[in-house]
């Protein structure tokens, strides 16, 4: 981890640059604004729950009276709300705390010694104080329309291994012993399919090649919205059997499936049961128990296991996300396989453990689909007109161009300075590297802003 001073830090309030008129951010607070005791008299330990959400900020400022400086901002002292910025550093990706809140004070000290400051301290308004990262390197001008710098929002949102349904797009793992299970097995999968009713039947985990007969055993989705288990004895013939209901799922959600094999049921015959769930630990059946008509067994091929596609990416190919899945020997017996998407180490890890390998443009990001909240400074501004907004992209533009987020836009701007604040809904993804673009209808010289954003990790309300 690489630890840092507080030097070189920036503080805006209000569209104004007041960095070299601060000397000390005295508090920069944020959290509850305190708890209340709800203690019953059976209990032999404190129980407390959590109260408002509330920000704070003071800093001390030194006496500039020089128009658009500390003095004549501050000693204002509008009843309105101020929105402030402290920034850790200028650079991209720097933590930026940021809050709407209202000034409280401006109270200069004269010391003895000639010297001269003012103590001045804020409470926030209505959201608390938010540690955001920056979207710009300190204060950007634009001299037009233009697009930034993508930042790493680092991975704290939930990975996954993007699949583009397109020839050779796939992870893979070689053969091995214990992926070769000739009983009763359990495939599962996280996943978010861009169609739940796709064009053609789509693949999640398999090891299944048809080149040189190499079948064993494959879990996909239908056209039709089902789930499909493919199995083979001897590596040439299939057998197949569908769930009798589908899963009904809206196209582009994450859910879990799940599909089991029993060789042997004990009544001379072989039984496949389908299942979906939330969280992969309460499964609901879905649909009823198909039966093969006789007892079976899996046929050990030398074929890799493969997500997201068949035969090396090239048959039943998927579309869309894959968070995680395992491979069981046994229903609900022995992990052989775990594959979970990894942002941090940009691959696929396997705590089994196995090592896996992206094929072609798959490659690994990270979302959250709980919404963000965004803040902007603008310090100046000639023109016509200009709009901020943010943009977002699963690979830093590579493969997935930048795309606005949907509810990303600050107000059209049309004179500085000025500050905003905008709350992406929840239930919005946000991808895992986000940039700010500027765009304009009438044009513009010069704007001179900073941005600094925040993507909830959890639901979030205020």
């Amino acid at each position: 981890m690489t630890k840092k001073s507080g030097l070189a830090q920036n503080f805006y309030l209000g569209g104004y640059n007041l960095s070299g008129d601060t000397g000390a951010g005295n508090e920069i607070g944020c959290g509850l604004a305190g708890t209340q005791d709800v203690t019953g008299i059976d209990k032999s330990a404190y129980e407390r729950v959590g109260l408002l959400r509330d920000g704070r900020l003071s800093w001390t400022s030194f006496f500039n009276p020089a128009a658009a400086a500390a003095h004549p901002v501050l000693s204002a002292l509008p009843t309105t709300d101020r929105h402030e910025m402290w920034a850790t550093a200028t650079s991209l990706g720097a933590p930026a705390a940021c809050m709407v809140g209202k000034q409280i004070d401006y109270n200069p000290t004269r010391g003895q010694d000639g010297s001269l400051t003012i103590s001045v301290s804020s409470q926030a308004n209505g959201y608390g104080l938010e540690w955001c990262d920056l979207l710009t390197a300190g204060q950007r001008t634009d001299t037009g329309a233009a697009s930034g710098t993508g930042v790493e929002f680092g991975y704290d949102g939930e990975d996954f291994l993007f699949l583009s349904g397109t020839s050779g797009d796939y992870a893979s793992t070689p053969d091995a012993a214990s992926l070769d299970i000739v009983g009763d097995l359990d495939l599962r999968a996280r996943v978010a399919l861009d169609d739940w009713t796709p064009a053609s039947e789509s693949t999640l985990i398999a090891k299944y090649t048809a080149t040189g007969n190499q079948r064993s055993y494959a879990l996909a989705v239908t056209a039709t919205g089902a789930l499909i288990f493919r199995w083979s004895e001897n590596g040439t013939a299939e057998k197949t059997e569908t769930s009798s209901a589908t899963t009904g799922f809206t196209n582009g959600t994450t859910h879990w499936v799940r599909a089991t094999l029993d060789v042997d049921n004990g009544a001379s015959d072989a039984a496949v049961n389908f299942y979906t769930s939330e969280d992969g630990s309460t499964w609901t059946a879905l649909g009823v128990q198909q039966l093969n008509g006789a007892t079976t067994s899996v046929f050990a091929s030398t074929a890799v296991l493969e997500i997201g596609s068949q035969t090396a990416g090239t048959v039943n190919r998927t579309a869309g996300k894959f968070f995680q899945g395992s491979v069981l020997s046994g229903i609900g017996g022995t992990s052989v396989a775990a594959p979970i998407a990894s942002a941090s180490s940009n691959t696929v890890t396997d705590a089994t453990p196995r090592t896996w390998t992206k094929q072609g443009n798959a490659y690994i990001s990270s979302h959250t689909v709980h919404g963000g909240q965004a803040y902007l400074q603008v310090f100046s501004f000639a023109g016509t007109d200009v709009t901020v907004k943010l943009q977002h992209s699963h690979d830093n533009g590579g493969t997935d161009a930048y795309a606005d987020i949907t509810g990303g836009g600050f107000t059209q701007i049309t004179a500085g300075p000025t500050a905003q604040r905008i709350a992406i809904a929840a239930g919005t993804e946000i991808k895992r590297y986000v940039r700010a673009v500027t765009v304009t209808t009438g044009g513009f010289t010069s704007l001179v802003f900073a941005v600094a954003a925040t993507a909830n990790l959890t639901a979030t309300s205020f």
